[in-house]
C-alpha cells in the first residue's frame, strides 16, 4: 500500500471511528480496543477485497428479502445472520457490515463479496455495551446468510412486482437480460448449497472450511460433480492474532506457515469464498487466471501479522482478581504450559511453535481431521500435470484432494508472478520451520493470548464457555443456545440464548469430549485458572 493511500485511509477513517452521538433507543459504538492497528488497517481489513465474487454489487444493495420488502443488505437482517453492521467510510461507501467488500472484474463489472473480516472479527456484549474484536471468531450464520439469498433471487424471478422494484433500481434498460443473469446465477448458487450439503447445521459461528476448499476445486474448477463430499464437519472460525507467527497453522496443523506458505493458503480461502478460476485452460501459460487479488492478500497477511490479541476490559467486564489470578498462574504452568506456551503480545517479530496433539491423545470429535486425511478425488483436465504446477510428480487418475487444492492455489499464484512477488515480500515474516506430516492425525495447540474472546471452545465449538471446558467430559452442557453476542464474564463465553440456534453435541462432528486437561481441578481452582485466562 503506497503512503499516499494509507495516509488519505487514516484521516477518513479516524474520522469515522469517532464515537457516535448516543440517540435514544440506539446502542453505543462498540469499544475498539488496542490490538496493534490504526484506523487505516482496520478498514482494510474489514472491506479489502482479495477477489471473492458473491452477486454483481448493485444486486446485494438492492435484493428484497423473500418474505417482504426489507432490504436483504439491511443491518437489522445481515445483523441476525451474524455480521457486525458498520458505518459508512472511503472503502464502504454503502454502510455494508465488517466483511463484504467490492471488487471489478475485467469487464468492469462491481461484484459484492466476502473478506477476512467476516469470518474472524468478534463482537461480545455486556450491558449493553459491546466490544469488537478485531481477529476474532465471527458469529456468522454462513448457510443462513447462502439461502436467505438464494431465496431473495428466486422471490424477486418469481414476484412481477419484485422483479420490477428491482430492476427499476438495477437494470432498467433490459429486464430480459437482468432476468437471465438472476437465473444463471441462482442455479450456480444453488448447486455451490447442494454441493457443500451437510446433515449437521452449521449455524452461528462455524464453517467446514476444509470442505467446502476441497469441493470448489474438485468439483467446481475440476468440473467433475463426482468427486463432491459432504462438506461435514463444520469447526469454529478462528482467531487470528498470533496465527502469523506460528511454525504451523489451521486447526489439524497441516499448514507450514513459511513463505510463501501463507500466501497460498489465502489463495486456497479467496477460492472457496466465492473466487473463480480457470483450471481447464491451459494453453501453454504458466498458472491459471482467477479473480484473486495478490496484492491485496499480501496487505491483509501484513496487518495479520501485527495484530494483537485482545486484553480484557475491565471497564467494561469489570477488574480481574489479581489474589485469584496468582493462584491460577501455578494451575496454567502444571496444567496447560505444556501444550499452550507464553506468547509475549508485545514482541512484535516473535516466532512461535504449535503443538501437535495426536487424535488419541487429545480425545476431542475427529471428524474435520479424518475427513482431511481421507478426501480423494478424480483429478480430471489436472491428470499428467506437475503437482505442483511447474515441477514435481504428476497426477494420476486420483489424488489427495489436499494436493489438487494445493496445484489450483500455487496456479492462480504462478499466473501472476510479479505481484505474488511483491505480495510476498511485503507479508514476509520469519517464522520457525516445520515438517507436515503426510498423515496429519492432529489437533493443533497454540499460545491462549486473549483466549478469553475466543468462545465457543474445541476446534468445533462443542463447549460454550471455559468454565464448562474445565469440567469432566459427562459434565459439559449436550446442547446450548448460540447466536447470541451476550458475553459471561464469569464462565468466559457467550450467554446461552433459548432463542437462537440449539448447538447439539449429539450430532456427527460435534462431539464435545477429549481435552481433559485441568477438568479433575476443584470449583475453587477452576475459577482462579479462569482468572488467569482473562488476563492473557
Amino acid at each position: 500500500m503506497s503512503k499516499t493511500r494509507k495516509a488519505i485511509l487514516s484521516v477518513v477513517c479516524s474520522l469515522s471511528l469517532v464515537p457516535a452521538v448516543v440517540m435514544a433507543g440506539t446502542a453505543p459504538s462498540p469499544v475498539l480496543l488496542d490490538q496493534g492497528w490504526d484506523a487505516a488497517a482496520r478498514e482494510e481489513v474489514h472491506h479489502l477485497s482479495f477477489g471473492s465474487r458473491i452477486v454483481p454489487y448493485a444486486w446485494l444493495l438492492h435484493l428484497e428479502r423473500s418474505d417482504s420488502t426489507e432490504l436483504l443488505r439491511s443491518d437489522a437482517n445481515l445483523g441476525g445472520l451474524g455480521f457486525i453492521p458498520t458505518g459508512a467510510s472511503a472503502a464502504n461507501p454503502d454502510a455494508l457490515p465488517i466483511g463484504f467488500s467490492r471488487t471489478t472484474d475485467s469487464d468492469g463489472e462491481p461484484w459484492a463479496g466476502l473478506t477476512c473480516a467476516a469470518c474472524h472479527t468478534g463482537a461480545l456484549s455486556h450491558q449493553g455495551q459491546e466490544v469488537l474484536i478485531e481477529g476474532g471468531a465471527a458469529l456468522i450464520d454462513f448457510s443462513a446468510m447462502e439461502l436467505a439469498l438464494t431465496d431473495a433471487i428466486t422471490a424477486t424471478l418469481g414476484d412481477a412486482q419484485k422483479f420490477s422494484s428491482f430492476a427499476a433500481r438495477v437494470q432498467p434498460s433490459d429486464e430480459a437480460a437482468l432476468r437471465a443473469q438472476l437465473e444463471q446465477r441462482l442455479a450456480y448458487l444453488q448447486e455451490r448449497q447442494r454441493m457443500n450439503s451437510s446433515a449437521t447445521p452449521y449455524g452461528h459461528g462455524r464453517l467446514d472450511a476444509f470442505g467446502q476448499i476441497f469441493n470448489t476445486v474438485a468439483v467446481e474448477l475440476l468440473g467433475v460433480p463426482d468427486n463432491a463430499r459432504p462438506a461435514n464437519a463444520p469447526v469454529s472460525f478462528p482467531f487470528l492474532w498470533g496465527a502469523p507467527h506460528l511454525d504451523l497453522v489451521q486447526w489439524n496443523g497441516s499448514a507450514p506457515n513459511q513463505a510463501p506458505g501463507p500466501l497460498v493458503q489465502n489463495v486456497t480461502t479467496a477460492l472457496a469464498v466465492y473466487g473463480t478460476a480457470n483450471l481447464k485452460d491451459h494453453s501453454g501459460t504458466a498458472g491459471y487466471s482467477s479473480s484473486v487479488e495478490l496484492l491485496n492478500l499480501g496487505t491483509l497477511q501484513d496487518h495479520f501479522y501485527h495484530l494483537q490479541s485482545p486484553r480484557w476490559p475491565d471497564a467494561v467486564f469489570g477488574p480481574l482478581d489479581e489474589t485469584l489470578r496468582l493462584s491460577g498462574e501455578t494451575l496454567y504452568r502444571d496444567n496447560c504450559l505444556q501444550c499452550h506456551a507464553f506468547s509475549d503480545r508485545t514482541q512484535a517479530d516473535r516466532e512461535l511453535r504449535a503443538t501437535l496433539v495426536p487424535l488419541a491423545d487429545i480425545g476431542t470429535d475427529a471428524t474435520m481431521a479424518r475427513n482431511f486425511i481421507d478426501a480423494t478425488a478424480a483429478t480430471g483436465v489436472l491428470e499428467g500435470r506437475h503437482q505442483m504446477v511447474l515441477a514435481g510428480t504428476s497426477f494420476g487418475a486420483r489424488a489427495s484432494t489436499v494436493d489438487l487444492v494445493v496445484h489450483a492455489a500455487i496456479g492462480a499464484t504462478l499466473r501472476h508472478p510479479l505481484d505474488a512477488v511483491r505480495a510476498s515480500i511485503e507479508s514476509y515474516h520469519k517464522v520457525y520451520s516445520a515438517q507436515v506430516s503426510s498423515n496429519p492425525e492432529f489437533y493443533k495447540a497454540r499460545p491462549l493470548s486473549g483466549v478469553w474472546a475466543t468462545a465457543p471452545y474445541l476446534h468445533n465449538g462443542s463447549v460454550p464457555n471455559l468454565h464448562a471446558l474445565l469440567l469432566p467430559a459427562e459434565q459439559r452442557p449436550a446442547s446450548f443456545g448460540l447466536g447470541s453476542r451476550v458475553f459471561d464474564p464469569v464462565k468466559v463465553g457467550y450467554v446461552d440464548d433459548a432463542g437462537g440456534d440449539r448447538f447439539d453435541t449429539a450430532l456427527a462432528a460435534n462431539g464435545n469430549g477429549g481435552h481433559l486437561y485441568g477438568t479433575r481441578l476443584s470449583e475453587d481452582e477452576r475459577m482462579a485458572l479462569i482468572e488467569y485466562l482473562k488476563g492473557l
